[in-house]
């Protein structure tokens, strides 16, 4: 038998360990799969919203039960023309394909506010919760590329702070989570209005002053406190197109062969977790046909599924994107789906192929 194909991941969040699983899956000992990331752990980002209102940290997810070579650093350049990726302490890794899963920098969108970028934004937004005695605004600024974690955010807060200040939604959405379809939108206004959450769509928050949201408009909402959602800025490697990386329906990255990318830093208006793994799935099913596995590589046909928190009993929505104009794949459309039951099994809120059972098998453990 030949040598397997070195194939290395760079990044250590769900789209590169579903990359990882889905290669031991598809390709077993076809394939020799190196780990390029600052560790073996991260937190589960999602579930994150939860921690200014617990306490508790958001859960791990680890690389510890999949036999993997790692190489803790970061990706700073690719040379695509040796095969070669250079980290950031200089080091150097061989490969016969790559795929770049290093996600994106999140940076502030409304100045001023408090920002939420996930578990290490959770004291901050308790700390923001406590203090505001008259009106909280939840901000959606328009260059987020994924809303619901700021309608989780005003849920559990309305939840879990009875009696607390008023409440507010500002979104450049039209509808609650738009994106979802009109029955999910439908239900999503329903919760809103059921815990008294007001919701003020059609408008962009660009900064705080002093006691007030300015929106882009010209107008002035008063807000003690104002907790919105970064927008996602691209990071910079040396050999790759400026930018968010391009890819075809098979995750390769335009222009770069040997390369593929998942997550995050690929272009798209939306960034979320689900899709992540989807593309993952992409480039592990394009690469262990590469290396002689038999397998027909399915293309990459983005399925949205959000689980919303409420406080109460969770919201499943599920929407197929291959037919939506703003991700210009006309091929096919099936009907949204919105439900109280679990649309999907194991109801992670991360869904992958691979990564849903893995996450599910830990918490079993």
């Amino acid at each position: 038998m030949s040598d397997p194909m070195r194939v290395l991941i760079a990044g250590g969040g769900v789209a590169a360990l579903e990359a990882v699983l889905a290669l031991r899956a598809l390709a077993g000992d076809r394939v020799a799969v190196e780990l390029l990331a600052p560790g073996t752990q991260f937190p589960h980002r999602p579930e994150s919203v939860r921690s200014p209102f617990s306490g508790e940290p958001a859960p791990q997810i680890s690389f510890d039960r999949v036999p993997i070579t790692h190489h803790r650093g970061a990706l700073a350049a690719v040379a695509a023309d040796r095969r070669e990726a250079r980290t950031t302490d200089g080091g150097r890794l061989s490969y016969d394909r790559l795929i770049v899963a290093t996600g994106a920098r999140s940076v502030e969108a409304v100045h001023g506010a408090t920002l939420f970028r996930g578990p290490v934004s959770a004291g901050a937004v308790e700390g923001a919760l406590r203090d505001a005695k008259g009106r909280v605004v939840f901000a959606l600024p328009a260059e987020s590329a994924w809303a619901l974690p700021i309608y989780e955010l005003a849920l559990l807060a309305a939840h879990e702070r009875r009696g607390g200040p008023e409440l507010m939604v500002v979104t450049h959405e039209p509808r609650p989570l738009d994106i979802f379809g009109r029955t999910a939108s439908d239900a999503v206004a329903r919760l809103l209005d059921r815990a008294g959450i007001e919701f003020l769509g059609d408008t962009v928050a660009d900064s705080v002053l002093g006691d007030a949201v300015v929106t882009h408009d010209g107008r002035l909402i008063t807000a003690d406190a104002v907790i919105a959602l970064p927008r996602p800025e691209p990071r910079a490697i040396a050999g790759l197109p400026e930018g968010f990386l391009e890819i075809d329906e098979h995750a390769r990255v335009v222009g770069v062969p040997g390369v593929f990318a998942a997550g995050d830093g690929t272009a798209g208006p939306i960034k979320q977790g689900g899709l992540a793994t989807q593309q993952a799935d992409a480039a592990a099913e394009r690469i262990a046909a590469e290396a002689g596995a038999g397998n027909d590589p399915r293309p990459y046909r983005p399925v949205l599924r959000g689980l919303l928190l409420t406080g109460e009993a969770p919201l499943y929505m599920r929407k197929d994107l291959t037919g939506d104009d703003a991700l210009a794949r006309p091929l096919r459309y099936a009907p949204p789906q919105t439900s109280r039951s679990p649309l999907w099994w194991p109801d992670e809120k991360i869904v992958g192929r691979y990564l849903s059972g893995y996450i599910a098998g830990g918490r079993a453990a």
